[in-house]
């Protein structure tokens, strides 16, 4: 009943909203009138556009008609329309935080009423913040729930070129880049790994509107975005099956109508070199702007390898096109092109008790022993291209749709047992392609029930190949003692035992022995197809000038297929692989074809409620449900596994305004529950054969805490930004079938109970035309584990960083030169551990970054025509 009321609505809605076009004048000009309207239009109502002193439109201010329950934010090309009004003086209020707030009484005629505003910025003010996280233009404030944005200026003040460094600046983001395939993104405490092609991640992550939903195309060079949106919490309803936990959204700059552009370069140490620029171009005035863009980014690895080369390196560049073509009023196309390409060096996974060749032992000495060298290294090559067309029926009422295609390869090799040993060689190779097609529209009814409506087809091809090859008289170290005995000596050198007893033979009196294989190989193939057809509504009604009522829902039927086989293809037969029962292999037991479907039916929806203190003070409640699709996977012994749908439901409450035009201020606490849990974990058996990082059931799981952000403007020269987290999170001491768990009472893995960064902007003019800068920022985090099994030693105690970014920028020409140091203190941290090696008994760390310093020159250039793409020639 509930998915057919909710078709139902569906159906209602569309044939409601979309049917109030206007139609247009016949007006010999290049763009109609607006004046002549069908008897549809309310007989009352205004319309204009808001720009600010430079005449660029701002999207997202919020405008409301004093003492009624009137309101709405401007549209992308900052234009609004208020209807169901009545004749008589009344008083229209603009607000934007940053910018002053305007207010004009006009009288309002019966008819069209037009009031174009410019908002100018206070002498002392906040950055402006836009988002879309509800499929429209808003300010942050007007949102109700928890989300925060990384703008372009913040990027640019603080040199954020990694995510790992952006993720600070969110409370309640933790992501971790370590090589270039594979980053992790958690939002209070889960996180989006997937080990499986079909596993769908529970951080859905968009690039422009389109998902991306393999952990390697997720991992996107941050140069000429816009902003990163965040949310938390369940997003399902208008982020789609994969936003249980939240979602990231990367929004790249469009072309505009003013041709400039800029042009970085830079050098660091470790070789660092960094070139990085953007044009924009108006082909044809008001109707054709393009917009390029690329980057180069390469630095040495910071661990050397004694076997050749290094390890924790960066080698990337990328390209991005876009268009914007406007052939008239109400259509708009966005056509944006994306290139990216890693070829980075290997991982450094050091064991905290081996020795490297020099006779070194220790995670942070700089110096590991990889015995395949230059062999090692992730990688990978990512192309997608999107069509975005949006028809305008009116200001808030229009239809989008986005055409996406996407491509994505991925490799690592890495050396698991992190010594000069060759026990554990191990290598990754993974492809995916998706499609993706969504329709959706904008609707406004009475300027009170504002929403979007729609659905969507997703279809991705992926496939994945683990590789495996040891040599045996090595590993036998690892598998034929318990614990395990060392794989290599105090000098580094690797232990061998080149045979090992099969039997005795009782007339000679003398054991039996076999030679081990040195040369082995052996792999694991997976293959999946996935597809997702989804239905989706979400509305917010006006209820009063102070309440707000929201809802939404999501209605998801989505196929995945997964198929498998292991084979030997190299090498020599396993000996060791006999005693596990995976001969002829070792790692992966041999099996032929095989495959898994599943569908499902699910739906999901979220509930609130918003009461406006005024127009720069909200207060906010929400109910959310969040699903994770069912894992389909293969353990390495070839069992089938199907794991059940993950729930998780929400609660929160917040708490969002502006103080004095200079502070801003937004506080949300959280409470979720979860059901199904899915944890993943390393796991061992030598007695099945079973070696495997899997998913596994952890049945039920609570979690709670609270997140604020301040931003505060001091002077015109000085602004302060501080954000906190606080995190609980435990394994509840049963399952859903009533049984106790095996991780009651553990924490999730990544997941600090205490985060914070704080830090200031700071300029000062030394001359007229020289500005000195500086942004310090300091980042901290409480202890926190690497696992969900809590295992003691695989954890990182309280550790901060310290990053400064400074310089000076003149006013002509238009240079930055600036200076940036991270990690200032030079404070030792891992950001993993366990890894591969906790298989055999051998875990490995990863150590973070040392302290790196290195400098920019960026020009800037610009030249400013008349304003384009700014106000509609309708409302002139």
């Amino acid at each position: 009943m509930k998915i057919t009321g909710l078709l139902l609505l569906l159906v209602m809605l569309s044939t409601t909203a979309f049917t109030q076009s206007k139609k247009r004048d016949k007006v010999k000009r290049k763009y109609r009138s607006t004046e002549a309207v069908t008897n549809e239009m309310p007989s009352v109502f205004i319309r204009g556009s808001v720009y600010d002193e430079d005449y660029n439109a701002l999207p997202g201010a919020t405008v409301t008609i004093d003492g009624t329950a009137k309101g709405v934010n401007t549209n992308e090309d900052g234009e609004y329309l208020i209807t169901g009004l009545v004749e008589g003086r009344t008083r229209v209020r603009v607000s934007f935080i940053g910018y002053k707030t305007h207010t004009a009484d006009i009288i309002l005629r019966k008819g069209q009423n037009v009031k174009n505003v410019m908002l100018p910025l206070d002498n002392i003010h906040l950055e402006p913040i836009l988002v879309n996280s509800q499929k429209r233009e808003q300010q942050i404030l007007d949102v109700p729930t928890a989300i925060s944005s990384v703008s372009a200026q913040a990027m640019e003040q603080s040199n954020i070129t990694d995510l790992s460094l952006m993720s600070e600046f969110v409370p309640g983001l933790y992501i971790r880049e370590q090589g270039a395939n594979r980053p992790t993104f958690a939002i209070r405490g889960l996180s989006s790994d997937e080990v499986s092609p079909s596993a769908q991640p529970r951080v859905s992550v968009y690039f422009n509107n389109v998902p991306i939903n393999r952990a390697s195309g997720a991992s996107l060079e941050l140069y000429d975005m816009d902003r990163v949106e965040v949310l938390k919490g369940p997003q399902n309803t208008l982020f789609g099956r994969s936003a249980q936990a939240g979602a990231v959204h990367y929004v790249s700059k469009m072309p505009t109508g003013e041709f400039n552009g800029s042009m970085t370069a830079g050098y660091g140490e470790y070789g660092q070199k960094e070139v990085r620029g953007f044009v924009n171009l108006p082909l044809i005035k008001d109707k054709l702007a393009v917009r390029a863009a690329g980057i180069y980014n390469y630095r040495d690895g910071y661990v050397e390898n004694t076997f050749g080369g290094d390890l924790m390196g960066k080698n990337t560049y990328g390209g991005r096109f876009s268009v914007r073509f406007k052939p008239a009023w109400n259509h708009k196309f966005d056509l944006v092109v994306n290139y990216q390409k890693d070829d980075t060096p290997g991982i450094a996974f050091m064991p905290d008790s081996l020795a490297n060749t020099n006779g070194t032992v220790g995670i942070f000495s700089g110096v590991a022993s990889h015995e395949q060298g230059t062999n090692l290294g992730t990688g990978k090559e990512v192309f997608d291209v999107t069509l975005n067309y949006r028809l305008y029926m009116s200001e808030h009422n229009y239809w989008t749709s986005i055409t996406s295609y996407r491509t994505n390869d991925a490799s690592a090799r890495w050396d698991g047992d992190g010594t000069a040993s060759a026990a554990i060689d191990m290598a990754e190779n993974s492809s995916a392609s998706q499609f993706y097609q969504e329709i959706r529209g904008n609707f406004s009814q009475n300027s009170r029930l504002n929403g979007v409506l729609g659905g969507s087809y997703w279809r991705e091809t992926a496939d994945q190949t683990y590789w495996f090859s040891p040599n045996e008289q090595q590993l036998a170290n690892l598998l034929l003692s318990s614990p395990p005995m060392p794989l290599v000596d105090n000098n580094g050198q690797p232990i061998s035992v080149p045979v090992i007893p099969v039997g005795y033979d009782s007339i000679n009196n003398v054991p039996i022995y076999v030679d081990l294989p040195t040369n082995h190989q052996e792999e694991n193939y997976s293959k999946a197809t996935n597809s997702a057809l989804e239905g989706f509504i979400d509305v917010s009604y006006q209820l009063s000038r102070k309440f707000f009522v929201s809802g939404g829902a999501r209605i998801v039927y989505d196929r995945y297929k997964l198929g498998n086989e292991a084979s030997m293809t190299g090498g020599d037969p396993s000996v060791l692989g006999g005693y596990l029962g995976n001969a002829p292999n070792v790692f992966f037991r041999p099996s032929d074809w095989q495959e898994i479907s599943k569908s499902t039916l699910s739906f999901t929806y979220h509930g609130g409620v918003k009461y406006r203190l005024n127009e720069y003070g909200n207060l906010f409640a929400n109910y959310s449900r969040g699903r994770r699709p069912n894992v389909l996977q293969f353990t390495s012994t070839g069992e089938k596994q199907v794991l059940d749908a993950e729930t998780l439901d929400n609660f929160e409450a917040g708490f969002k305004a502006a103080f004095f035009d200079r502070i801003f201020v937004d506080v949300t606490g959280f409470y979720q529950l979860y059901k199904n849990f899915q944890t993943r974990a390393w796991v061992a058996d030598a007695s099945t054969g079973e070696f495997n990082y899997i998913s596994k059931d952890g049945g039920q799981a609570t979690s709670y805490g609270a997140e604020a952000s301040l931003r505060v403007a001091v002077i015109e020269q000085l602004h302060l930004f501080a954000n906190y987290a606080w995190l609980k999170t435990e394994f509840d001491s049963t399952d859903v079938d009533g049984q106790t768990q095996e991780y009651a009472g553990n924490v999730f893995s990544l997941a600090p109970e205490h985060s914070l960064n704080v830090g200031f902007h700071a300029r000062v003019n030394i001359t007229p035309t020289i500005q000195l800068f500086v942004t310090p920022s300091y980042a901290w985090k409480s202890h926190m584990y690497f696992e969900d099994a809590n295992t003691p030693g695989l954890e990182q105690d309280a550790y901060g960083l310290l990053n400064i970014n400074g310089g000076l920028e003149l006013d002509d020409p238009n240079l930055i030169l600036s200076v940036w140091a991270s990690n200032v203190l030079d404070e030792p941290y891992i950001t993993s551990a366990g890894n591969t090696g906790s298989l055999f008994g051998v875990p490995t760390f990863v150590p973070g970054p040392p302290r790196m310093v290195g400098t920019k020159l960026t020009w800037n250039f610009t030249k400013k025509p008349k304003p384009y793409f700014k106000r509609s020639k309708r409302n002139r």
